[in-house]
């Protein structure tokens, strides 16, 4: 274990100002559920069936725009990407708590769509900065972060809608998430390799640029037409091979254009990132999402059948502890684990809380799944910046966020609907075993495309 690298990696300014962008911007998306759910099911009085549509139509909102907010970063840029945010945000969260319900739907579906790219963002970001074992170590500290937001912003924004105003939250929570997005296009962190070069010439390097170029200056035979810098080496980015336009001595014949692509070409070439590993990332997600949510509801059921449901959230602060511990843990190692494996061990490690009973010995019980939970997110996030190019990680982040929210938005109704049907123990069960599914349908699907592209 090598707890300096967590020193190491803070003291280099780039990096600190991208893990707490990240903590400040994720803090509106982790109040809004709580906020929303307390004001459509308390402040209007809709129930909490209601409450559960309109937050499901804000993480539908959020499945749709991820991707696409990813692909507008790897577009036009990460300023130009934000616009739509900084622009709605504000506006839609103040107008969602005044509209009648069925109209609020439609504010919520608006409010998810448009919210902030932060969590590809940011992990874009890190796949850029950092390489190599300091790449681990960062997506773990990132994940650590990410399980605080998410134990005191949702205690943070049931604070502010049942001692001050639902409405009003709602309103905060619109014009954090614009202030936030102001903030990220004035810092505009890296996205690509390109971004790093110094200002003042057209390429300048770094001391640990210049000891791979000449690691790579001293192997010889290499095509003239391989652009491949130091950086690109660094981030996991495909090199692009550039051919060159061959002269025109006044002969030649116009080079025909290229017949027009099908519609089965075009996604081909829309999902070209998408690789049997990506894809085992995006199962990881989802399976994840759904882990995670199921286990939330069963606590919450569980100890409501008991009559201490308000003791809820000292099983859940036990459970998101172990998560930061195992966390800090995996970045120390300094080494990668398949993600597959993790979210194994996490969905296994979950099973033993559908054998105990009572507050503290489900919260110590807890422990032993909580500690896969972070690892397995930092271990996706940084097999999917590794495998995938820099020019469509953008987009392969949005889906990898997308499949964790449709995950957690597929996994509460469904252990739900378990629990009501048979036990809260039920819970466990059913999202162990989902996701534990989830594994072997990655590893299935990882295993067929990578025949079919042998054979080709």
């Amino acid at each position: 274990m090598n707890f300096a690298a967590y020193g190491h990696l803070l003291r280099e300014r780039p990096i600190r100002r991208v893990l707490g962008v990240g903590f400040i911007a994720r803090f509106p998306n982790a109040a809004t559920g709580i906020i929303l759910t307390l004001h459509v099911a308390v402040t209007m009085g809709e129930g909490y069936g209601a409450a559960g549509l309109a937050v499901a139509a804000m993480t539908l909102g959020m499945a749709v725009g991820s991707p696409w907010r990813g692909r507008l970063v790897d577009r036009v840029g990460l300023r130009r990407a934000l616009v739509p945010s900084v622009a709605t945000l504000g506006i839609v969260w103040t107008a969602v708590p005044y509209l009648p319900f069925p109209w609020l739907l439609i504010g919520t579906f608006l409010g998810g769509l448009f919210s902030l790219p932060v969590f590809s963002v940011v992990r874009q970001s890190i796949g850029v900065l950092t390489h190599g074992s300091r790449r681990e170590t960062a997506f773990a500290l990132d994940s650590i972060i990410t399980e605080t937001i998410f134990m005191t912003g949702p205690a943070l924004g049931a604070v502010i809608a049942t001692g001050w105003s639902s409405a009003w939250g709602l309103a905060i929570v619109g014009w954090s998430a614009t202030a936030a997005g102001f903030y990220l296009m004035w810092f505009n962190p890296p996205t690509r390799s390109s971004q790093l070069a110094r200002p003042g010439s057209p390429r300048e390097y770094t001391a640990e640029e210049d000891v791979q170029r000449a690691v790579d200056g001293a192997v010889h035979g290499a095509p003239a037409h391989l652009d491949l810098t130091a950086t690109e080496v660094s981030t996991g980015a495909i090199p692009v091979v550039r051919q060159e336009k061959p002269h025109d001595d006044g002969g030649s014949t116009p080079a025909r254009s290229a017949p027009p692509a099908t519609l089965g070409a075009r996604l081909r070439a829309s999902f070209g990132w998408l690789s049997g590993s990506a894809l085992a990332v995006l199962a990881v997600s989802l399976g994840s999402g759904m882990l995670m949510a199921g286990t939330e509801v069963a606590i919450v059921a569980e100890l409501e059948q008991s009559g201490v449901a308000a003791e809820a959230g000292i099983v859940i602060a036990f459970w998101c502890g172990a998560s930061a511990v195992g966390g800090i843990l995996y970045g120390a190692m300094g080494r990668s684990l398949s993600p597959l494996l993790l979210l194994s061990v996490f969905a296994v490690g979950t099973l033993p809380m559908a054998l105990v009973d009572g507050t503290w010995p489900l919260a110590v019980v807890s422990v032993i799944g909580g500690l896969f939970t972070a690892p397995t997110l930092a271990s996706a996030s940084a097999v999917m910046a590794r495998v995938v190019s820099e020019d469509r990680r953008g987009e392969a982040m949005g889906y990898y966020g997308s499949a964790m929210t449709a995950g957690a938005a597929l996994g509460a109704p469904v252990s739900g609907a378990f629990i009501d049907g048979i036990a809260p123990e039920a819970g466990y069960v059913f999202a162990a075993l989902i996701s534990l599914a989830m594994v072997a349908v990655a590893v299935m699907a990882r295993s067929v495309m990578r025949r079919r592209r042998a054979v080709r």
